[in-house]
């Protein structure tokens, strides 16, 4: 971090940019101790979001705070997960194969085997292994558990109980071992066939040929699957990382076309962020646990949850994206890595810096502080 002992002008400068960047105040101290009551600054330094008072501005009575903290409590999340309150599915397009590659999966329970229009082809014992490959003319094999069927373009499973949060399917990932060792998922999968235009790879105008997994589940699950952290740095660091890349997810149900052709909304990679499954959400418990812990609340602009950018570190300042109200340039001082240029590794330097996020954690601040302070003119809001 700067050293800004010797410099007083330079102190002044850095405060004005720090406030500004957190939309706390936009008017001179002076003014502002004119107008902050103490019920003001004990919302503040309890981190109750901004959000919930500043309809009573600018000047907070007692019975303003308490009606705001009220508020707060209503809006605070249970410490069980329920599948009422897992959010909205996500459809995460997790790899493809080819026409000469075989698809295997299994399951930890009863499982359906669907055509695309809905019906039941069987239902599986768990522990039974299905396989797909390609047929011809875009149709799809089913054989293994039952009797060898042709289907139509779209394979899905599914539990056969109605309960999919805790259907576990093993996708056996030895067609493409980008994952490592990491071979389940939550939730629903679908194996479609797509041809048309390479909008995943390089070349844009080839026509091509993939067959793609797809794993749908609910959006906290999918949060609980992240392969974006460990979870084992300062928990409100983990929180904020975490809250942003639900809202990341919440963003692309809500607005992403790109993949619409292909099924699915948003990709497992580090094109669009990172998802494990289910044995990432098993061997670092601490990511599904701040999952809970923040469960449903996504950063909104204008109530909407935004595209919640992040990036690891930065050169000391975050960068603008211009179509985007709330990706400003931002102090970023716990995030500062030496040399570092815009781009440089991918790194865009757009939205919350995980460096300086765990940095601003670990100086006591909270993790709604710290996406409001990344992300501009914004509010942490529980959205189920």
């Amino acid at each position: 971090m700067p050293d800004f002992g010797k410099n007083k002008a330079l102190i002044s400068v850095f405060i004005a940019a720090a406030v500004f960047a957190t939309g706390v105040f936009c008017v001179s101290p002076k003014a502002a101790d004119a107008k902050v009551t103490k019920w003001q600054k004990t919302l503040e330094r309890n981190h109750v979001p901004r959000s919930l008072w500043a309809m009573y501005l600018p000047t907070i009575n007692h019975s303003e705070y308490d009606k705001a903290t009220a508020s707060l409590r209503k809006s605070k999340p249970s410490s069980k997960s329920t599948s009422a309150s897992l959010g909205p599915e996500i459809a995460v397009g997790l790899w493809y194969f080819g026409k000469n590659d075989v698809f295997r999966i299994e399951a930890n329970k009863t499982y359906n085997i669907r055509r695309s229009d809905g019906s039941v082809i069987a239902r599986v014992s768990g522990g039974t292994e299905t396989k797909v490959k390609y047929g011809d003319d875009g149709n799809l094999i089913v054989y293994g558990s039952i009797s060898t069927k042709t289907v139509n373009d779209k394979v899905i499973f599914d539990a056969a109980d109605g309960n999919n949060s805790n259907l576990i399917l093993d996708i056996h990932r030895s067609i493409k071992p980008e994952w490592g060792d990491y071979s389940h998922v939550r939730g629903k999968i679908e194996v479609n066939y797509y041809r048309g235009k390479d909008i995943y790879g390089r070349n844009l105008s080839k026509t091509v040929r993939q067959i793609w997994v797809i794993n749908k589940l609910p959006l906290e699950q999918y949060a609980w699957g992240s392969g974006e952290t460990t979870g084992t740095g300062n928990t409100n660091g983990t929180r904020a990382l975490l809250t942003a890349y639900r809202t990341y997810g919440k963003w692309y149900i809500d607005n992403a076309n790109k993949y619409k052709s292909y099924g699915f909304k948003i990709r497992s990679d580090a094109g669009s962020q990172l998802y494990l499954g289910y044995d990432r959400e098993k061997k670092f418990p601490k990511v599904r646990k701040a999952a809970e812990a923040t469960r449903g609340y996504v950063v909104v602009y204008k109530g909407d949850a935004i595209l919640a950018a992040y990036c690891s570190s930065t050169d000391g300042r975050t960068r603008k994206l211009s179509g985007y109200p709330y990706l400003k340039s931002v102090s970023d001082p716990y995030g500062k890595r030496k040399g570092l240029r815009p781009g440089q590794g991918g790194n865009h330097m757009w939205g919350l810096s995980a460096n300086g996020a765990f940095g601003y954690a670990k100086h006591g601040k909270s993790w709604i502080w710290i996406l409001t302070h990344y992300y501009s003119k914004t509010s942490v809001s529980r959205k189920y």
